[in-house]
């Protein structure tokens, strides 16, 4: 089983995987107000193999998703009341 990270940005962010993700949760780089928020994603796959090239977004409640995007999991709301979804947007 692999973790991987990604930004609360709002763009799209390319990660290489095996595997669809099977948990999704929040956390904080850093301490404090300003340490930046980030998603981690569990997928299962091999450091070994070269896996996949997907792209996923996330996405705060109530901010629109791009069409035809597949949703993989909630995060867990956190201390701060904050509520993430991930999303993976089609390869075109």
């Amino acid at each position: 089983m692999l973790r991987h990270r990604l930004d609360v940005t709002g763009d799209p962010q390319v990660r290489n995987i095996h595997s669809d993700p099977v948990k999704v949760a929040a956390a904080r780089l850093g301490v404090g107000e300003n340490a930046q928020h980030v998603v981690d994603f569990w997928a299962e796959g091999y450091l070994e193999e070269a896996g996949t090239d997907r792209t996923f977004l996330v996405v705060g409640t109530g901010q629109p998703i791009p069409d035809g995007a597949r949703h993989w999991g909630t995060t867990d709301r956190t201390p701060d009341g904050l509520v993430w979804h991930l999303y993976e947007i089609p390869q075109t």
